[in-house]
């Protein structure tokens, strides 16, 4: 295939065997995720140019890294390469992170320039053990990853981990971020210390070493949106564009069923049973549950899958509008969405973010009566406890058992 993206004089010097091969499927691949033909020849072209600029260098193409991508941009400047492109600068160094994404996906190469795996294999062994057993996404084993192999490179052997370590490890760690990624830093590393002494590599008094950060719960308000400014959100999208039809069912599955950003990106066409009009969630921990799907969520998700939603072989319901088209990568997008649709709307979040939509629910079915336990069934919170924070919202009730402040202070 790659052929018919050169001219015939330069066919003879093409690459030959698996790098001809790699190229050639990066062709395929292009296409088959939407990309325009004019866009598909150009990134082949760049592909190739970084093939021929990899190998003039003796470097392999599993060793193509961020560090060497950059160093491809500096040769771009003064390039004299014959496989130059005749677009500028932006458009060939976008082929090549594109190339580059594509052998990261395919495992032939890393992003950081690790071994392949990416990883220590302490990490992979914790990262296996976390989905197995506990059912983590992968979304919270990316973000415990960093931290996880700072740590090991920093202490090496388990064996030489202490008390005095782990606290220092965390301070320094934690002094780069505010208390939330405090939170998660600490959160990583108690867990990877359960894992080491589930395995007898440390002792289990180690995990007492390093302390839960501070944190009352349900000390604080839920932040939400009006019943009014929730309609202009939904409102917002365009439907008569692909984008605005996708962007309105998934923003009607946040605001009616109050799903979190990560179970929206993670669902899958048979998840829905458009015969009991049900929709299957896992959610957190990887826990089944069953929902109610109402007629207007239904009936914009068969709007979109009918007419807006790309033809490809993708499980999943959303995907991307744009190339490459796939599945939508995180929860980032979800909440991208619902920031785009409420700037458009013109409406203020408390809070940026999906999860807005989901405090907004639960505050509005608190103030219509609905009683708490049906809330946290709706919600699949694990605890009572979770679902008691919106009691505070519920004004009516709370004025039934408020006291009168006194107009004077009592006399000691």
């Amino acid at each position: 295939m790659i052929e018919c993206y050169f001219d015939p004089a330069k066919v003879g010097r093409l690459p030959a065997g698996a790098t001809a091969e790699l190229i050639d499927n990066f062709a395929s691949s292009l296409r088959r995720t939407g990309f325009a033909e004019s866009t598909t020849r150009r990134h082949v072209r760049t592909a190739n140019h970084v093939a021929a600029w990899l190998a003039k260098k003796e470097v392999h193409l599993k060793e193509f890294n961020r560090e060497r991508l950059d160093a491809f941009a500096a040769h771009l400047r003064t390039c004299r390469c014959s496989w130059r492109a005749r677009v500028g600068q932006g458009p060939t160094l976008a082929g090549a992170r594109r190339f580059l994404d594509y052998l990261v996906t395919r495992g032939i190469a890393h992003p950081t320039g690790t071994r392949a795996g990416g990883v220590p294999e302490i990490i992979e062994a914790f990262e296996q053990w976390m989905a197995r057993h506990r059912g983590v996404t992968t979304s919270t084993l990316i973000t415990y990853r960093p931290i996880l192999v700072e740590l090991v490179v920093k202490v090496g052997d388990p064996k030489h981990l202490s008390a005095a370590a782990l606290r220092q490890f965390v301070s320094e760690r934690a002094a780069r971020h505010g208390r939330c990624r405090t939170q998660t830093v600490v959160a990583a590393v108690r867990m990877m210390l359960r894992y080491l002494a589930l395995q007898g590599m440390v002792s289990a008094d180690l995990i007492d070493a390093v302390h839960s950060v501070a944190n009352w719960r349900l000390s604080s308000l839920p932040t939400y949106l009006s019943r009014e400014d929730v309609e202009r959100v939904l409102n917002a999208p365009d439907p008569r564009t692909a984008t605005g039809q996708r962007d309105r069912a998934i923003l009607l599955l946040l605001a009616r069923l109050g799903l979190r950003a990560c179970d929206v990106a993670q669902l899958r066409m048979a998840d829905i049973d458009w015969g009991a009009g049900t929709l299957l969630v896992s959610g957190k921990g990887r826990r089944p549950c069953k929902l109610p799907l109402p007629q207007d969520v239904g009936d914009a998700i068969l709007v979109y899958v009918n007419n807006a939603r790309p033809a490809m072989e993708d499980e999943h319901v959303f995907l991307t509008t744009l190339p490459p088209l796939g599945h939508l990568r995180s929860s980032a997008v979800v909440s991208a969405i619902v920031c785009s649709a409420a700037n458009r709307a013109g409406v203020d979040l408390p809070r940026v973010g999906a999860h807005v939509m989901r405090h907004s629910l639960a505050t509005m079915l608190v103030r219509d009566g609905v009683q708490l336990p049906a809330i946290g069934a709706l919600l699949r919170h694990r605890r009572a406890e979770t679902t008691t924070l919106y009691a505070k919202l519920d004004l009516p009730a709370l004025r039934k058992i408020a006291q009168p402040w006194p107009l004077e202070a009592p006399q000691c």
